[in-house]
Parts: structure tokens; sequence; C-alpha cells
């Protein structure tokens, strides 16, 4: 694309982690290909963008028998950011997840709404699903997000973690 961009340029942005998109995105605007991560994502590495690759992805039902096999525990993670466009067909898709082994949806995500948090912890009810939480933090690539308190006023009860080790 005209952009000369060496994998050693974008491993100096991820130290020990594994590579991805926002550390390609990084390398970029330390060369000054684009102005932000944001304008990388927008104009080469978001969904549909030039310079998007799709992952390989495995079936649903594949994945929850390999974190089952490892000793995991299959949970549903920010499920507000699904693209669903009503609360029926969320029970509805939540309900079919359960049958192929989930054992939880993460309720507390500083992504989610009041509303939204109110609406999964009544899932997790409905269908006995084990509720998680986390932050979603992920180093220097998200600022704003600190780890063990998403924006600054995430809290996560501890006894969802004595549950979820309890499984």
């Amino acid at each position: 694309m005209g952009y000369p961009l060496s994998l050693e340029e974008v491993r100096k942005e991820v130290g020990q982690g594994q590579i991805g998109r926002p550390h390609i995105a990084r390398a970029m605007m330390a060369k000054g290909f684009v102005k932000s991560i944001d304008d990388a994502f927008d104009n080469f590495l978001g969904n549909d963008q030039p310079a998007y690759v799709n992952k390989y992805r495995i079936e649903c039902a594949d994945a929850v028998q390999l974190i089952a096999n490892a000793g995991g525990v299959p949970v549903l993670a920010h499920p507000g950011l699904l693209t669903i466009s009503n609360e029926n067909e969320l029970f509805h898709l939540v309900g079919n997840l359960k049958e192929m082994g989930f054992q939880g949806i993460e309720v507390f995500y500083p992504g989610h709404t009041p509303q939204q948090t109110k609406t999964f912890a009544e899932l997790a009810e409905h269908y006995e699903l084990l509720v998680t939480g986390g932050t979603d933090f992920h180093g220097a690539i998200i600022p704003d997000i600190k780890m063990g308190s998403g924006y600054g006023n995430l809290f996560i009860p501890y006894e969802l973690y004595e549950k979820l080790i309890n499984q």
C-alpha cells in the first residue's frame, strides 16, 4: 500500500505481548503514516478497510469444548458489543450459548451502560449463568482504561471471583 512498515518496527510497540492491530496502528503513528490510532483503524486496519485481514475463527461450540478441555470456564465476554436488534434476540442467543456449554456472562464491563449491566445480570439469573466482569485492560494501547477499575469507577464484587474459581 506504499507504507513501508517492518515486522521489527511493529514488535517494538508490542514488548512481550502478542502482535495485534493496535500495535500496527501505533507503529504507523510512530512513522507518521497516520495521526492517531483511530485514524489507522478508520482508514486502514478497521473492518472493511484495505489493510484489514480477517482472523481465523472457529465454531462457537468447538471453542466452548476447547476452553472446557483446557480447564477453563466458557463465558460470553462484553455482550454489549454484540450487534443485536432487541432483547428477545439477546435472550435467544444466550439460551443457545448455554446449551452449547457457556457457563457465564460478563455483566460488569467499562463499555456497558447501566441498563446493559442490568439486562445482562437478568440474563445471567434467568439462565443460571455465572456473572463475571473485567476491565478489558490492554495496557498502554487504551490508556484511559485502568487495570482493576476500568475508567475509574468499575467495581466487580469479589464473590464473583470466588464463584468462578469454584466451577
